[in-house]
């Protein structure tokens, strides 16, 4: 509160003629010397000084000087102190506004690590080849790209051998859809599995780009493991990416996803001295390949004994990567069942 004024004391506005000061002050003093009030020796004082300030024009008029210089002076250090409150508020909200938008990316990037674990625990799964004898090798990771559909790298995948993807601790067969010669990369048919198939990346990736590697633990279950990309490099057919995160022997198909949960790259199966590095997966690579085109109704005529039947031989694919896989689907039919008599 300001401190009481002369003009106060005497129940005046500033601007009060000559005539109101002197009629406020007979009626205060009126009421001080009644009988019924009490003595104020220090009240009596302060009105006595007031009007005796306040009557004389003199002395009104520094009086009244001195007041305007303590307003203004009083109005100086309250702009200060508001500005300084202002810049003090200021400081702190946007300290807090940093604080908290840090919390929340960082919020939301765990949110996002969460949703990227929760699509890749059903749809990545460890592969086995599987020989004559029952022997089981680890050849790497399978990863879903469609309904039914798992990709993995070729390498290990060796001739005359039974596939087997585990996806957590459920095992289920599998065998060779397609062979991509020029990724190296190999599209296994799981039936009963493969519901969850993960997004393709639409492009490539940069250098300086988060990614996530998926791998799978001794438990089965996976696991993100965040790192960058360090460069990109085309090698024709294909396209590389070298990340940070290293690729362990062993997990080779391991899919690489970008900041959005989408794979962009393919783990390369990695042999003795050769770096580790990613195979970029081309958009659209998981899309389902189209039915087999019927094949053409036989000729009623019997074919003659001297020359083959060249209608009934299944016509040689010209795609180099058709008849890839068609060599690897042959190599691991399993052979005929003999009968128990013979």
């Amino acid at each position: 509160m300001p401190p009481e004024t002369l003009y106060d004391a005497l129940g005046v506005a500033r601007d009060a003629r000559h005539a109101d000061i002197v009629r406020a002050y007979d009626r205060l003093c009126a009421e001080i010397h009644k009988d019924s009030s009490p003595p104020d020796p220090r009240r009596e004082a302060r009105i006595r000084e007031a009007f005796e300030a306040l009557s004389d024009e003199g002395s009104r008029a520094a009086y009244d000087e001195i007041l305007a210089f303590d307003a203004a002076a009083s109005k100086r250090k309250r702009v200060v102190a508001i500005a300084g409150i202002a810049t003090a508020a200021a400081v702190v909200a946007t300290g807090a506004w940093l604080y908290l938008r840090r919390d929340s990316s960082q919020e939301k990037a765990g949110l996002a690590v969460m949703e990227f674990h929760a699509e890749v625990v059903n749809s990545v799964g460890r592969v086995q080849s599987i020989d004559i004898s029952g022997k089981a090798t680890p050849t790497g990771l399978a990863f879903t790209v469609a309904k039914g559909f798992m990709a993995t790298t070729c390498e290990g995948l060796s001739p005359g051998s039974q596939l087997v993807v585990t996806i957590g601790t459920r095992p289920v067969p599998a065998r060779i859809a397609m062979a991509d010669e020029a990724l190296g990369l190999c599209k296994l048919a799981v039936d009963g599995a493969g519901s969850w198939p993960l997004r393709v990346g639409s492009s490539q990736p940069r250098a300086g780009d988060k990614v996530y590697a998926v791998d799978v633990n001794t438990t089965g279950d996976a696991v993100l493991v965040e790192g960058a990309v360090k460069r990109v490099t085309a090698v024709a057919p294909a396209v590389y990416v070298e990340a940070s995160v290293p690729v362990a022997a062993g997990m080779g198909g391991r899919p690489l996803l970008d900041r959005h949960g989408r794979v962009v790259a393919v783990a390369t199966a990695r042999q003795p001295g050769a770096p580790a590095r990613h195979v970029f997966l081309p958009p659209g690579w998981g899309a389902e390949s189209p039915p087999p085109a019927p094949a053409a109704a036989p000729s009623p005529a019997e074919p003659s004994p001297s020359q083959p039947d060249e209608a009934a031989r299944p016509a040689a694919s010209n795609d180099p990567v058709q008849r890839r896989a068609e060599e690897i689907a042959r190599k691991l039919r399993p052979p005929p069942t003999v009968p128990d008599d013979l």
